[in-house]
C-alpha cells in the first residue's frame, strides 16, 4: 500500500520482480489512483478502511497475505492488522509512524494537516507538490528523484486528497504503539539509513516490543522502496523467505 498522495503504481519495480514469486495486488487508498472519488469516513477512517480492504480481499479470493505499506499506508496496514483480521500473516511497515502520545503533538499536527487539506482545495496543484517535497521528511532526496516524484504527481483529485488527509491525519490516529504486543503476526519495520526521525522511532519501537525486526536500507531515506529500490527489494525478499522458511514444515 501506498504513501500520501502515491498510488499502486508506486509498486511497479518492486511488483514487476515479486510477480515472479508471489501473487501481488497493490491497492489505492481513497482520494489516490483510481480510488480518488472514493471516501474514508471521517470519524472512523482507520476501521473503514479496514473493512474496504478485508471486503476487497474476499472479492479477489486471498484467504492469506502478506501486508506491506509505506508510510500512510503503513499506518493504515497497522491500524488493519490490530483488528485482527484472518488470513494476515506478516506485517511489513516502511517509514510509517506508529502514532503521537502526547495530546498536544496530536492537536498541533490536526492543526497542521487541516491547513494542508484546505491548501489542497484552493491553490494550484504544481505550487502544492512542488512545496509537499521541500519539507523537511524528504530532505535526502536528490534534484533528480524529487522531480520524478513531482511529475508522478501532476494528475491528483485535489478533493478527494483532502478528504483523506484530514480524515486519516496523524492527529486523529491513536498512539498505535502501546498495543504492538496485541499483533497474532510478525512485524518488520523497514527504514532509511539516511531518515534520522524514524530511525529513531524504529529504536524506540524495539526496546518497547522485542519482536518487531528494524532492517536498514542504506543511502536511504524516507521513501526506501523509491530511493533505493534494488536494496528495498532485497530486503524485502529476504523478510518474505526468512517466513516462507519458518513455515515450510520440511
Amino acid at each position: 500500500m501506498h504513501g500520501f498522495l502515491g498510488s499502486g503504481s508506486d509498486w511497479q519495480a518492486q511488483i514487476a520482480a515479486l510477480s515472479q514469486h508471489y501473487y501481488c495486488v497493490t491497492v489505492d487508498i481513497a482520494g489516490h489512483g483510481m480510488s480518488a472519488q472514493q471516501r474514508l469516513k471521517p470519524r472512523n477512517a482507520f476501521k473503514d478502511f479496514s473493512h474496504q480492504l478485508t471486503a476487497c480481499l474476499k472479492r479477489l479470493k486471498i484467504a492469506h497475505y502478506h501486508l506491506v505499506g509505506y508510510s500512510l499506508g503503513g499506518r493504515l496496514a497497522l491500524q488493519h492488522a490490530l483488528l485482527a483480521p484472518k488470513g494476515i500473516e506478516r506485517l511489513v511497515i516502511e517509514s510509517a509512524n506508529t502514532g503521537l502520545s502526547d495530546e498536544d503533538a496530536r492537536q498541533q499536527r490536526l492543526v497542521h494537516d487541516n491547513r494542508w487539506a484546505d491548501r489542497w482545495l484552493t491553490e494550484p496543484l504544481d505550487t502544492l507538490i512542488n512545496e509537499w517535497y521541500q519539507q523537511t521528511v524528504f530532505a535526502n532526496l536528490t534534484s533528480q528523484q524529487r522531480q520524478q516524484l513531482i511529475q508522478r504527481r501532476q494528475h491528483q483529485d485535489q478533493q478527494g486528497i483532502a478528504a483523506t488527509l484530514r480524515a486519516t491525519s496523524l492527529g486523529l490516529q491513536q498512539d498505535l504503539s502501546r498495543q504492538l504486543g496485541q499483533l497474532k503476526m510478525p512485524l518488520d519495520f523497514i527504514g532509511g539509513s539516511l531518515d534520522n526521525k524514524y530511525q529513531a522511532l524504529a529504536k524506540q519501537l524495539q526496546q518497547d516490543y522485542p519482536r518487531l525486526k528494524c532492517h536498514i536500507i542504506e543511502g536511504a531515506g524516507h521513501n526506501c522502496h523509491f530511493e533505493q529500490p534494488t536494496l528495498f527489494l532485497e530486503q524485502l525478499y529476504s523478510v518474505l523467505n526468512n517466513d516462507r522458511e519458518e513455515n515450510d514444515p520440511n
